[in-house]
């Protein structure tokens, strides 16, 4: 009987005699979920790993230092799929807070194989994050496109990144369609926000333009513009935004 409304609406309903008193399950239905999600290209682990968010997705963790930074960062933890640290698909890990989520489902999709001297393989990695408090779940997607096929050097490689960007419409449009509240970030290497079915790119405050790190939320759980973060250490800013389900 109840739908998702705002906590300040119900409470006032509630204060006014116009709801009846909720049942343990009604309220916890009734609760909105609100978590703060990031994404930074770590320039192959030289960046410092700090908590930026609820939940992080990292690009370029291709090096032991940076998995080291990752391992030593506290209240964490990561998905890494490959069996070895310096698997390709280890590169774009993803972190939570621990004692804000459990991590109910997973995955890790190929995009293209690589090639010397142009590009390691490439991967779109996936986490189902359930909130403790409240018991929303969450999917988190993680990526990073080839670099140089829209800088005008390489335009040999826009096939590759065409292929890979088809990969993360499927893995979205997968995870939409189980109901789920989605979150898309990553180094998308190309300065053009992307027409992705059922989500927003998120505007980054005070940047005229699109960065190549970007952020999308499903329509409808964005609260707001991605802001700009700190380098640390990085050649890339992190970025950061907030989102309620």
């Amino acid at each position: 009987m109840f739908k998702l409304v705002s906590s300040a609406v119900v409470s006032l309903l509630l204060s006014l005699g116009l709801l009846p008193t909720p049942s343990s399950e009604e309220a916890t239905a009734l609760a909105v979920t609100t978590t703060t999600v990031a994404t930074h290209n770590t320039w192959h682990g030289q960046a410092d790993m700090t908590p930026l968010a609820d939940v992080i997705g990292w690009q370029e963790v291709d090096t032991a230092e940076g998995h080291n930074k990752l391992e030593a960062l506290e209240y964490y933890s990561h998905f890494r799929p490959g069996d070895d640290r310096l698997d390709a698909r280890n590169s774009i890990a993803i972190s939570w807070r621990k004692n804000k989520f459990e991590k109910t489902g997973d995955g890790s999709r190929l995009t293209h194989g690589g090639e010397a001297g142009v590009t390691p393989s490439r991967f779109v990695n996936w986490v189902v994050l359930k909130n403790l408090a409240t018991g929303a779940k969450l999917a988190f997607v993680n990526t990073h496109y080839i670099s140089g096929a829209w800088n005008g050097e390489h335009p040999e490689r826009q096939e590759r990144w065409r292929t890979h960007n088809a990969v993360v419409r499927e893995v979205v449009a997968e995870l939409l369609g189980r109901g789920l509240p989605v979150v898309l970030v990553g180094d998308f290497n190309r300065a053009l926000s992307q027409d992705i079915p059922g989500m927003n790119h998120l505007r980054t405050a005070g940047v005229d333009g699109v960065p190549i790190d970007q952020i999308y939320v499903k329509v409808g759980i964005g609260t707001g513009p991605a802001q700009r973060l700190a380098k640390d250490g990085s050649d890339h800013f992190a970025y950061t935004a907030t989102v309620e389900y």
